[in-house]
């Protein structure tokens, strides 16, 4: 999804929220499904959405309990109520925007090589897409952060250079 759809999915995704806590009244809330946008907000947009989508939720809450809700629960109880919910969905915008961060940084350092790649039996050299061949150690080099030192093992020094 592009970024303009996640924005769309998740306003959409906060109104059905906000829309589901009117429904149902005073006595059934559910505030953990506040969570949803809160944290996919910080996942796919960053930190400052998830932090404004906490923000702009946990007040559209206390704007329902201080207005629709007022009758039955005192002012206090609501700003204590909402001074929790935004404490708690702060905490999960910074620290799912820090997890994804680093996921983020983690999935470009390390870079894999996948499949099976079509390798000479003599030369060791790799065909690659375009049909031309290619040393291993360029082939590897250019598609990840290895890097070659090239030495001789015991073995091959007996075989090309006879017993030392």
């Amino acid at each position: 999804m592009t970024r303009m759809q996640w924005w769309s999915a998740l306003l959409v995704a906060s109104l059905g929220v906000i829309g589901l806590d009117i429904l149902t009244g005073l006595y059934i809330q559910f505030p953990i499904a506040f969570v949803v946008p809160v944290g996919l907000a910080a996942w796919h947009l960053g930190r400052a959405p998830g932090i404004g989508f906490a923000i702009v939720l946990v007040a559209c809450r206390f704007a329902i309990a201080s207005t629709l809700d007022s009758r039955s629960m005192p002012l206090w109880a609501s700003a204590t109520n909402a001074g929790i919910r935004i404490l708690v969905l702060l905490g999960l915008s910074l620290l799912v925007a820090k997890v994804a961060e680093q996921q983020r940084a983690l999935a470009t350092r390390v870079q894999t090589l996948e499949g099976i790649l079509p390798i000479c039996s003599f030369c060791k050299k790799i065909r690659r897409p375009d049909g031309e061949w290619e040393r291993i150690e360029a082939y590897i080099t250019q598609r990840s952060t290895a890097q070659f030192s090239h030495g001789l093992c015991e073995a091959c020094e007996h075989e090309h250079y006879g017993s030392a």
